[in-house]
């Protein structure tokens, strides 16, 4: 039982994340066509299966890393900048996968054209994601995480 309740405390609130940012990553790709939620559906299975697996790796390092490389900094600041290095590290793959996924390209210039457009459009709800990743999920992950601990 435990076990349950640990698995949905740590994949509940990426797995909304994921799905938001391929559905608004999908639109940006494809519009809200005919083909959109099949798309969509596609892009969604991809992602989850690639970033689920990344997400707590990266948080758990980026945050490591920002506190071994930005000491001298306040901590929101250094919370900040979490939040931009978790935004551009899922949106770029994020923005990668809803790319191969989803845009018809003829070339590799074109496919870089795409995937950087998505990226730089994705960003700033990206930056909001990572926002509410640092300071709301991540600390009442932990703070779960510990009570069933004990």
């Amino acid at each position: 039982m435990m076990k349950i309740k640990k698995f949905f405390i740590i994949y509940t609130a990426p797995t909304c994340i994921v799905a938001t940012i391929s559905f608004f990553m999908t639109y940006l790709n494809h519009g809200m066509t005919q083909d959109f939620w099949m798309e969509w559906a596609k892009a969604l299975c991809v992602s989850l299966c690639v970033i689920l697996p990344i997400v707590g790796f990266m948080l758990q390092n980026i945050g490591q890393f920002v506190a071994k490389r930005f000491i001298g900094f306040s901590l929101l600041t250094q919370k900040l900048v979490q939040c931009l290095l978790i935004a551009l590290s899922i949106e770029s793959i994020l923005s990668l996968i809803a790319t191969i996924t989803t845009a018809q390209s003829d070339s590799v210039f074109m496919f870089l054209q795409i995937w950087l457009m998505t990226l730089l459009k994705a960003l700033p709800l990206g930056y909001v994601i990572g926002m509410m990743m640092v300071f709301v999920v991540k600390p009442r992950m932990q703070k779960a995480l510990s009570k069933l601990a004990t």
